[in-house]
């Protein structure tokens, strides 16, 4: 019997035999097996086969937080799709016909509601895998980025949602392959952004020697977290001055609060100097993650 009336056989065995059922599995974290898969099936259907889909991901690339406004971040998603026996004799029999026929399942990909601080898409939202019992697997590209504004530290949960097509057989009545749905959820961290925005009373302090004068700065926490902000004198005239600066105060996200500086100068200054004074953010609750330094200097003026 040639290849042809094989081929006609099947498409009558399939006009007097339907039935569908579908399964997914959901990833749990672990490479992907099935082991046993046509036992577990065996009692789901009559005459379709059935799709399994797998989604997995390395783990390693979600443990690093996202650095709030940076570049996006690449996770690559394996997708694994293999074909199930639901009925070993009938089944057979469609599966060799999806094979000789050359007969693809699609699979559709797309992201559920995310965090309105982040962004997130795929590189494609549509694949295709041969109807076949040896898994076959296909990367996805997911890129993820969170904006300046994440909170630091709060689940960014992706939703990741899949779907096998039916797959029909002649004139589009009989379901060779029955269609299943994947959800599963690629969680992810913003980090910790540590922004501050310093502004001093003035440019320059009027001052008189021996007598104590202050200048006060205006420091606001444009970071996603509660800081600690440093400040310390760099740079000064010299050991004879007198000066002070407020060692440290905590900001609530947006919040805003202030520093001083007092300066006593020696009896005999005259003319200008200048003071440089760095301020410091450092998460509240983790002072190992700490920015990037604020330098301001100011200008001590006294003219007799």
């Amino acid at each position: 019997m040639d290849k042809k009336r094989i081929i006609m056989v099947i498409i009558l065995l399939l006009i007097v035999t339907s039935g569908a059922s579908a399964t997914a599995f959901k990833f749990d974290g672990t490479k992907p097996s099935f082991h046993g898969l046509n036992k577990d099936f065996s009692n789901k259907g009559w005459f379709s086969l059935d799709s399994v889909i797998v989604i997995s991901w390395n783990a390693n690339d979600t443990q690093t937080p996202l650095e709030p406004g940076g570049a996006p971040r690449i996770v690559n998603l394996s997708v694994t799709y293999l074909t199930t026996l639901s009925y070993p004799l009938i089944g057979k029999i469609i599966l060799y016909y999806c094979i000789v026929t050359h007969q693809y399942v699609t699979v559709t990909m797309d992201l559920g509601e995310i965090p309105s601080w982040s962004t997130a898409s795929l590189s494609t939202s549509e694949i295709q895998f041969p109807v076949s019992q040896t898994p076959s697997s296909q990367i996805v590209s997911l890129s993820i980025a969170v904006d300046e504004h994440a909170p630091a530290y709060r689940l960014c949960a992706i939703p990741i949602q899949t779907e096998a097509k039916t797959l029909h057989g002649p004139f589009g009545l009989i379901p060779l392959v029955n269609g299943c749905t994947q959800a599963c959820t690629l969680n992810c961290l913003p980090g910790y952004l540590p922004h501050i925005i310093v502004e001093p009373e003035s440019d320059h302090m009027d001052v008189i020697p021996g007598e104590m004068s202050h200048l006060y700065f205006n420091i606001i926490n444009h970071g996603n977290a509660r800081t600690v902000v440093r400040a310390e004198i760099i740079d000064s005239p010299g050991n004879d001055w007198n000066i002070l600066i407020t060692d440290d105060i905590i900001l609530d996200e947006n919040g805003s609060n202030f520093m001083f500086l007092m300066v006593t100068p020696p009896f005999d200054f005259s003319g200008t100097d200048t003071i440089t004074a760095s301020f410091t953010p450092y998460k509240s609750d983790d002072m190992s993650q700490y920015g990037a330094p604020v330098n301001v200097t100011i200008a001590v003026i006294f003219e007799p």
